[in-house]
């Protein structure tokens, strides 16, 4: 048996796992019908936090009520054997996806701005190895990994919105999208189907962080800390550029530290970006091995290694694909599959709660 599971406290997994909120919100494909009736990002980013508090409870709560170890015996448990291992892989290709998102935003943006003359493919290579590392590593390593790195994460998390206080203008909040409440409630869902990767990663690796009572405070800590960062970081973009200029750009939240002191920190930026991609690399392991860690929860395979060099590598292939120049075909198949994203993140955990809800609540012994 080797699943890496190791242990790890609740001040390891709340970091890991906020990094994670931290990341996938922010650093994810800039969607311009956003800011068609003006931005909706910033009022949507608190829509998604709220809707993810009680989401992540509800599956904590059905997971004690049914005295499961981890997320792939509580899907199995309350779906039976055949929906819950399907349910099981819709949730690791979700996970696999979420991992390689934010990945190729992080690539576009090397390749845009630090190395122009070199090909997509080539810079992508480069992802392979951390990827493998870090995921084959197992639990421990990446909750003290991350638990190490809080503080200079953090720090050049939050120096972005200190240097672009200078150009913070309230007038760029407005128009207010309220026309279609509608459309600022899909927002809403579709920014909760990107926080919940991290949450249910954890889940997934409930006995690694003493049991799922434990995993769900972590979890509304992360989602807390995680949540707060990324709203007040939607609301610092909102004020630093118009709507209008906001729809063309790939990455926002980047663009802040470039339009901050144009020509003083001619360095900061792509400081601030490797620090961001090592964040971010550091969550996409951290889903990559949950994924491993779920598979073998649902088949019995009792080895994690093969499952994460796999994942890792699908990972990979997908990021160089969606940022290379790849058929078109696979570019509409791409656009479904985040399309289809909320689906897939949503339903299988709360059809599982719904049903643990239903059943009778099973004791420990």
């Amino acid at each position: 048996m080797n699943l890496r599971e190791g242990r790890i406290g609740r001040q390891e997994a709340a970091c890991l796992a906020a990094f994670g909120v931290a990341v996938n919100s922010l650093v994810y494909p800039n969607d311009a019908a956003l800011y068609a009736l003006g931005n909706a990002a910033y009022l949507a980013a608190p829509l998604s936090l709220l809707l993810l508090l009680p989401a992540f409870a509800l599956v904590a709560r059905a997971m004690e009520r049914r005295a499961s170890a981890h997320l792939g015996g509580f899907l199995c448990d309350a779906l039976g054997g055949l929906a819950g291992r399907a349910a099981a892989l819709a949730l690791i290709g979700y996970l696999v996806v979420s991992a390689a998102v934010p990945l190729i935003q992080f690539l576009l943006s090397m390749h845009r701005y630090v190395f122009p003359n070199s090909s997509v493919q080539n810079i992508a290579l480069y992802f392979l190895p951390p990827l493998i590392g870090l995921s084959l590593a197992g639990l421990e390593t990446l909750g003290r990994t991350a638990r190490i790195c809080l503080w200079p994460f953090a720090l050049m998390l939050l120096l972005p919105l200190l240097l672009a206080i200078p150009t913070y203008d309230a007038s760029s909040l407005f128009p207010l999208p309220l026309e279609d409440p509608l459309f600022l409630c899909g927002c809403g869902v579709r920014g909760l189907s990107r926080m919940l990767a991290p949450p249910l990663a954890l889940l997934v690796c409930a006995r690694g962080v003493f049991g799922v009572k434990n995993a769900g405070r972590c979890g509304r800590v992360a989602i807390a800390a995680g949540g707060l960062f990324v709203c007040a970081a939607q609301l610092c973009v909102a004020l630093t550029y118009c709507y209008r200029n906001l729809r063309p750009m790939v990455f926002p939240f980047y663009r802040m530290v470039m339009t901050s002191y144009p020509g003083v920190y001619l360095r900061m930026d792509k400081l601030l970006l490797f620090f961001w991609l090592m964040a971010g690399t550091l969550s996409a392991a951290f889903y990559l091995y949950a994924a491993a860690l779920l598979y073998c929860q649902v088949t019995g395979v009792r080895d994690v290694r093969p499952a994460a060099l796999s994942f890792s590598c699908c990972a990979a292939v997908l990021v160089a694909l969606a940022a290379g120049s790849a058929a078109e075909w696979f570019r509409s198949a791409a656009a479904a599959i985040v399309a289809l994203l909320p689906l897939l993140a949503l339903a299988p955990p709360l059809l599982a709660s719904l049903a643990a809800f239903i059943r009778k609540e099973r004791r420990k012994a």
